[in-house]
Parts: structure tokens; sequence; C-alpha cells
């Protein structure tokens, strides 16, 4: 059900970051621009649920993934972090929740019911003609080719830059991982009072340009869960593909301070 890729780190005796994409039903793939963290973490890229080639293991509940995740990265040794993108970040966080890491980073996470809102609001705000003919295809055939073409095709809902849609379109997705598993975005304000009582290091990086998530929504999110907030310019839902580079230096600065 869980797949995990290495990828070594170029400092001796680096900390683990455990990195798991959103959807649900993206692969790790879409993430793989943070590879450049390899210069400060030991990178584990984390695919679940038929993504990426992981094993299909029949429908499973967010907590019973979260459960499973937090077993097998509890056994990990060293010193260890998360870092979830959009979805991915509700389990990124119940890790740092379940103590199995020391420090969490958040990226375009949808916590609230209010930025759940506000997504469904801006996707029918944005919807252009290719993105309306990828959902009814989409609808059609609900399979993995449909599903990543749906998501390509969300453009500047996504993201800003054109390598975005060339990312999404060949990535190794689950789309039975994303019927499963879609209705469980929508109970997880719960998490960040939770958030809220660890001492952790806890960073939440948002796009100052995510036409799907606003902004000043996800920073009042990220203060209820207190947060280390940082927005990035010129970049939208997808803040890694957009600025990477920008993404990695907070994630060095603030993660690794002390």
């Amino acid at each position: 059900m869980i797949k995990l890729t290495r990828v070594q780190s170029e400092k001796q005796n680096a900390p683990k970051l455990f990195i798991i994409a959103g959807g649900p039903g993206l692969s790790s793939n879409t993430l793989r621009e943070l590879d450049l963290l390899k210069r400060s973490f030991e990178l584990v890229y984390v695919d679940i649920q038929g993504t990426n080639g992981s094993v299909y293991a029949g429908k499973k509940s967010f907590s019973e993934i979260a459960s499973a995740l937090t077993d097998m990265i509890t056994k990990e040794s060293g010193e260890k972090f998360s870092l979830g993108h959009s979805f991915g970040g509700f389990l990124a966080a119940d890790l740092l929740i379940q103590e199995a890491v020391s420090g969490l980073v958040c990226i375009s996470t949808p916590f609230s019911q209010a930025s759940l809102s506000a997504a469904n609001d801006n996707y029918n705000f944005y919807k252009t003609a290719a993105l309306i003919n990828a959902e009814n295809e989409w609808s059609k055939n609900q399979d993995d080719s449909s599903f990543a073409k749906w998501l390509s095709e969300y453009g500047l809902l996504y993201f800003n830059s054109p390598k975005g849609k060339e990312i999404l379109v060949s990535d190794k997705v689950s789309s039975s991982f994303f019927k499963d598993n879609r209705s469980d975005v929508l109970d997880k304000e719960a998490l960040l009072l939770k958030l809220a009582q660890s001492g952790e290091r806890k960073i939440f990086i948002a796009g100052k340009e995510d036409k799907l998530l606003p902004v000043s929504i996800l920073e009042k999110d990220s203060m209820t869960g207190k947060f280390d907030f940082s927005q990035i310019e010129d970049a939208s839902h997808f803040v890694t593909i957009d600025q990477p580079v920008m993404v990695a230096k907070i994630i060095e600065s603030k993660l690794l301070k002390g």
C-alpha cells in the first residue's frame, strides 16, 4: 500500500524528510522538483495506494492509511521530518501529531471548511473550456488516464509554470485512491487544533497567486495551527513546481534552524 523512494543526501548524517503528494491520487513525481533538497536532507518520497507503482490494497480510510504510514516511519532511524502538499499535508500533519516526526511542512493544504469552499468556488469561476472537456472525459471514463488529463487542465488554478501541465498529464496517478478518499478532505479542521498544541517546528508555505486556495484563507488556517507561515511570489497551488528554489530555501532556513 505504501512505497518509499529514497534520494541519498549530499550531507553526512542528514535528517530524513518524508515527502507526501496531494490529490488524493497524485504520485510523488509531482514533487520531484524538491530533489534539490538532497543537499540538506535524505529525501524519502511516499507513494500510497496505487500511485507510482505502489500496491493498491483495496479501499482504505484515511485513518487506516495514516496508521500504516505512522507505523512505517516510526521504525525509521534518525531525525525525521514530514512534508505534505495539499491533501498530503493531512497525512504529514498526522505524523507530527502521532510523534513519528519532529517537524512538519505543509504546502497549500486546505485544512478548513473555508478553504474547501473557496476551492469549489474558484474551480467554477476559473474553469476553462479545456478543463470542462477534461472533466467530462473523466466523468465518463473514471480511469487513470482521464484523471491525470483532468488535473493537468487545471491550468492557473494549479500552476503558473507551463511545466506543470506536462508533469501532471504524465503522472502515475491512482484514480481509485482519489475516488475512495476524496471525501476525507472534508473533516480535517480538527487537525489544526491538535497541531496548535504541538511545540515542534511547523512551517506552512503557500503561493501568493494560488487561484484555487486563496493565500489569505490559508494564512488564517496556519495561524490556527500555530505554523510559521510563508507566502511565495509568482506561485500558484503547486508552489514546488513554480518556485522550487524559494521553497527549498524556506524549508532549510526554518526547519533546520537551531
